[in-house]
Parts: C-alpha cells; structure tokens; sequence
C-alpha cells in the first residue's frame, strides 16, 4: 500500500473518531475530503479496501448529528424551502417508479435524492454559527485546489477528462464544480483573515487555470453571472478591496488563459453573427431541444430518469445520436444537456415546477440579504460577505445547467444547505441583536427596515421644523 494511501486511510479514521467523539461537523469534512479525494479514481487508492467511503462517513455523520442536541429557537430543516421541494420531488420520483421508461436508472436516481434529503438536513443541522459556514465554505475552497492541482499536471493535448471526482469526471462538469469554488473563494478573501486568506489567495490561479483547462463555454457563462451577483451583493465597507481583487483575477485570468481556450470562446457568437455557422456541437443541442419539447407534450407527467435517452431514437434523426464505443450496433441515443429540460421530460411538469421553486428560491434570496444589509448592526459581518457567495455559487450551477444537464449534481445540495441555514437561522439571530427583529424567526427583516425608515423619516421632519 502506498504511503498516501495509508495517509488517507489514517484520516478517515480519525475523521470518524472525532465526528463521534468531538462534534459531527468533523464528520461533514470527511465526507467533502472523500468527494475531492475519489480513492476509487486515484492510483494511491488501489490497494485500498474496496469499500464505499462516502457511505461509511454519511452513516457516521447522521448518528453524530442525530446525537446532537436540539436546538431551540431556531427553523428547522425541514420546514426550508428548498427542503419542502427536495421533498416533494423525491416523492414524485418513487411514484414515477410504476411507468418510468427506464426502471433502473429511474430507481437509482429516486434512492440518490432520498439521501440529498438527509445531507441537507445533516449540513444545515451542523451549520450552529456563521463560522461553520465560512469554514464549510473554506474546506470546499481547498478541496478545489487540489482538483485544480490535478488539472494542473494532467497531460495536455486536449479538453479535462476523468480528473474529478463522482459526477464531476468530464470537463464540463468539473468547471462547473471549480467555478463554485471561485466565488466562495473571492468572498472568502475578504472575510477571512491571515493564513486561510492566503490561502485563498494562492489557490485562485489554480482553480482559474482548471477552467481554461476544460474549455467549457457554459461554465464560463455561469462563472460571468456568479461574478455579477457578487458585485451586486458586495459589502460596502469592502468595496474597494472587492474592486482591487476583482481587477487582479481578471489580469490573473489574462495570464493563464490560452489561444484555444478564447478561439472555442469565440464560438459562442455563431448564432448572433451574419453569415457565422453555428458548430456541430451547437447545432446538435438545438435539435435535442425541439425533440424534447415534442417529448414534454406527450409525456406531461414525465418519462422517468434518463428518458429523454431513451425517447430520443424516436424523436431525432439517427445522425444526431451517439452510438456506444464498445458496441457500434447497439442503437444510438442522446442524453440531455439542459437541466431545466431534464426536469421537464424526465419529471414532467412537476419536476418543472419544482425546478423553477428553487431557483425563484436563489433569487429571493438575493432581496433577503440586500434588505437585512439595510438593518445590520455590524456592516462588516461575516454572514454579509459569505451569503452572496453562497448564492452566486447557486446561480453558477443554474446557469451551467442550461449547457448540460446537472439535475443530479451534488454541489448544488451542498449550497442550498448552506444558503439556508444563513438566511433562515444566522441572519435572523443577528437581526435580533440589532433590537430590530421581525415577526418570526425566519422572516426577512422587511418590518425592521421599515421602523427604521420610519424614525429616519420622522427625524427628518423633526430638523426641518
């Protein structure tokens, strides 16, 4: 056995030890290190026992939770919004078991979100300070470093293939994976302090070069509308370091982009310019979204996971499918590349609807944090700096997924977790600090702005008289 992999194993085990002895959020940082790490996919970890890692360290982390005291005064997981959709959707998932065209496929997809139900409830249980966010957000950070170390000595030659971990093994994906990781990364330059700033900074030119890596168009979409969040959501008092490091990414990004990345950039004007063709790739996903807006209306309540695979030979011409390598008589198929249509084929209108809740979900939370900025007592808090990173980390798989299909992307349930615990638990214990608390515990502070505004205005009136 390797030395690294003795190291891991020696980690995991300790991770356990003090998940159950010292507090479960130990557990939770196992549980990331396992998802960055893969042993599976590593050379290091093939004289490791064949065992399923992130089983062991999800069972451990839920008996440490549910050993946890309860917390009194605070809203519980289960009645967040988008723990109520995860809910709901997975139920619909089971029910769909009786005519999904896929049964396989559609019972492992059923049995996946049944288990995001309880890591949301697990992390957003964990999450008891806006401390643990903020370090959540730094182990997440740190784990896409060393993804971005990977990309970094992966041979060249060509787009990143099989450097992720599960779920985020082909280039795409990973950008999308990385491009979370750079805006909890830039909003974690401000908030923290000494090494882990540092660290933060010095990881950055890393995680920017894994995106050139993987030339991925839609990830660099969502990284720009990330980015945009940000400088809406930017505390004021750092404004002049935002702007500071924010003009210093854009040169780092300068230094490590190459001449193909920004030619496959420049594609994506092909269907805005006069005379451009659009490219083979491009043409393919518009074809795959007329079918599958054919598949939608004939299929209202969906056709289970995986079924726009399987309905696609029906609807779409033989020379836009793909045929398996392995096995060039079997007939081709195509999978969809966008995560909203995947809801709507797969899962019918529900699933749509469902789709649309949590992002509507996203957006509120954008008004939730600008109107408890207008109430803080304290303007440089924490919990105003890490909160829009959640959110654009949210809006980059939103965005990416209008290029491939991230319906089952794990990342995505991490940051609903934290996003939800900062707005539905931290916001509102800060707010009642300030002596301006709202009606419930969870509600955004809009009384509290406006008894504010209301002796502002009467202030006001008092001086001109």
């Amino acid at each position: 056995m390797s030395l690294t992999g003795i190291a891991f194993l020696i980690c995991f085990v300790v991770g356990l030890g003090l998940a159950l002895f010292r507090h479960p959020r130990y557990g939770l940082y196992t549980y990331l290190a396992v998802f960055y790490l893969d042993p599976h996919s590593r050379w290091w970890g093939a004289m490791l026992p064949p065992i399923r890692w992130s089983l062991i360290v999800g069972v451990v982390m839920l008996i440490a939770t549910l050993r946890m005291p309860p917390r009194r005064g605070v809203v519980a997981w289960y009645e967040t919004t988008p723990a109520r959709l995860l809910m709901v959707f997975s139920i619909w998932l089971w029910l769909q078991n009786f005519w999904a065209l896929s049964p396989a496929d559609h019972l492992q997809a059923s049995i996946l979100f049944t288990k995001y139900i309880v890591l949301f409830a697990v992390i957003y249980r964990m999450m008891e300070t806006p401390a643990d966010v903020k370090e959540c957000m730094f182990v997440h950070v740190a784990g896409c470093a060393y993804l971005g170390w990977l990309a970094y000595r992966a041979p060249g030659g060509g787009r990143l293939e099989g450097v992720g971990g599960p779920g985020i093994d082909e280039a795409n994906a990973l950008a999308m994976f990385i491009g979370t990781g750079i805006v909890c990364g830039a909003m974690l330059i401000l908030a923290e302090r000494r090494w882990k700033q540092w660290i933060s900074i010095l990881v950055m030119p890393l995680l920017l070069n894994t995106v050139v890596q993987s030339q991925s168009r839609g990830a660099m979409i969502a990284i720009l509308c990330g980015a945009l969040v940000l400088l809406y959501l930017k505390p004021r008092p750092y404004r002049a370091q935002f702007y500071t490091f924010a003009l210093l990414g854009i040169v780092l990004f300068g230094i490590v982009s190459q001449d193909v990345f920004w030619t496959r950039m420049k594609t994506l004007t092909a269907t805005v310019e006069q005379g451009a063709e659009i490219d083979s790739s491009a043409e393919s996903r518009v074809v795959l979204l007329n079918a599958q807006l054919r598949m939608a209306a004939d299929y209202p309540f969906g056709s289970g996971h995986r079924g726009t695979a399987v309905l696609s030979p029906r609807y779409m011409d033989a020379k836009w499918l793909t045929k398996t390598p392995d096995d060039p008589n079997v007939e081709g198929a195509r999978s969809s590349h966008n995560t909203f249509m995947s809801a709507l084929v797969e899962q019918g209108l529900p699933g749509a609807v469902i789709f649309v809740g949590l992002l509507l979900w996203v957006v509120r939370s954008i008004f939730v944090v600008k109107r408890h900025r207008a109430v803080a007592k304290n303007p440089k808090s924490d919990i105003l700096v890490f909160t829009p990173a959640l959110i654009a980390a949210a809006i980059v798989v939103f965005v990416a997924g209008n290029f491939t299909d991230y319906l089952k992307t794990e990342v995505q349930i991490w940051m609903y977790a934290l996003l939800a615990a900062s707005t539905r638990v931290h916001m509102p214990h800060e707010l009642a600090d300030t002596g301006l608390t709202s009606e419930s515990p969870g509600a955004a502070p809009a009384s509290a702005l406006r008894a504010r505004r209301s002796r502002f205005s009467a202030g006001r009136k008092s001086r001109s008289t």
